[in-house]
């Protein structure tokens, strides 16, 4: 049995995903690629459970010709680690792995793209991320970065940007109808209810 097989870990795959792992790239608040740098690659595995949940999202995005990019999936710990030492600032990421179920591969950080893979608006990019307020936040400055987190938040709102509201809202409600529950700070992650309670930490061991 693999390490996947053990852990009940199963890789997306399918038409309707796009799979685009953004601590795989350095396009990321670390500025770096994670993932790569720990050895744990590009792809995405989620609990067996949290599969399902994705399964059931495939007819109703076929019917509305969208499709899921899943930007983050489960992490191992020893990235999630490595995140704290790159970037330090408070309030950003969970403050130890084991309060991060994506540690556990029971959340997932997604958006929603139309039919030509081409991301839908919505108000923030994906861990709100913006090159211009990385750099101050990891050179001392982190007001302005915080500052445009508020506009992650799922009860943000803005009648300049009524589209990416919503957007947001239609991920919502697809997500919520599938299974998922999501968090008040950050509209494009979604994770499996009672998380904690049902699964364990999942520390990975990189294949030799």
């Amino acid at each position: 049995m693999d390490f996947w097989q053990k852990h009940n870990l199963e890789e997306v795959k399918g038409k309707h995903f796009i799979i685009d792992m953004m601590y795989a790239t350095p396009e990321n608040l670390m500025m770096t690629p994670v993932y790569e740098e720990v050895g744990f690659g590009k792809k995405a595995y989620v609990h067996k459970d949290l599969m399902k949940c994705l399964h059931k999202l495939e007819n109703k995005l076929e019917d509305l010709q969208l499709k899921l990019r899943i930007r983050d999936a489960y992490r191992p710990p020893v990235a999630h680690r490595r995140i704290l030492e790159i970037f330090p600032v408070p309030g950003v990421f969970a403050s130890r792995a084991e309060n991060s179920l994506h540690c556990y591969g029971a959340a997932i950080d997604c958006c929603l793209c139309d039919e030509n893979s081409c991301n839908l608006a919505f108000p923030t990019e994906i861990d709100a991320y913006h090159p211009e307020y990385v750099k101050k936040a990891l050179s001392g400055e982190p007001e302005t970065m915080f500052e445009h987190f508020k506009r992650a938040a799922r009860d943000f709102y803005d009648e300049k940007l009524q589209k990416e509201i919503a957007n947001r809202e239609l991920l919502r409600g697809l997500m919520e109808e599938a299974g998922f529950e999501g968090i008040s700070s950050e509209w494009w992650h979604y994770q499996l209810p009672q998380a904690k309670l049902k699964y364990p930490l999942i520390e990975w061991e990189k294949e030799k």
